[in-house]
């Protein structure tokens, strides 16, 4: 199977402040296996609370405003995180991609005026769609299962803000263990 992630796919990928293994095929399901020994680090949400659902459940697209946002409080979340030991990356849970975050992550979030869910569905889907940008904007060819669903709309939100996402996921080091 084709590695979906070239030199330049994983370098977004860490940008955006997620593990190596995060959309690497193959290395997804060994890297749940730690994951799912903290117990206290599950989806912080009701919208998560079912079984089967996922952070982009339900979820609209995400729009220039709220990319923006984001951006804009990333490097904060990012230092906040790496500082405090704290996880945050996509997963694939109940054969679902889904979004690894602490109740401490969720509180860091709200504080900033965030809904924890949609940060992290934001959080995802960008880094979905950088890698897809990386990758040479092929949305046809092998995804990882932990990866999003990336509309059309968000890889042109992608394209269109590839700089400040970039100069964003270099302000504080990645969050990785």
């Amino acid at each position: 199977m084709k590695n979906i992630l070239s030199h330049s796919g994983v370098i977004a990928a860490l940008l955006l402040a997620l593990p190596l293994v995060a959309f690497t095929p193959g290395i997804t399901e060994a890297a749940q296996a730690p994951a799912a020994k903290k117990k206290t680090e599950q989806p912080a949400s009701p919208a998560t609370s079912s079984a089967n659902a996922s952070v982009y459940d339900k979820q609209p697209p995400v729009t220039d405003k709220e990319l923006l946002d984001f951006l804009e409080l990333l490097p904060q979340f990012r230092t906040w995180a790496k500082g405090n030991n704290e996880e945050a990356h996509p997963i694939l849970r109940n054969g679902k991609a889904d979004f690894l975050y602490s109740p401490n992550a969720a509180a860091w979030v709200q504080a900033h005026n965030w809904n924890p869910v949609r940060f992290f569905c934001v959080m995802g889907r960008m880094a979905a769609a950088l890698s897809i940008v990386e990758e040479g904007n092929d949305m046809t060819g092998a995804r990882s299962k932990d990866m999003p669903v990336v509309s059309e709309g968000e890889l042109a939100l992608a394209r269109r803000h590839l700089g400040t996402m970039l100069k964003a996921g270099g302000d504080a080091p990645p969050i990785n263990k």
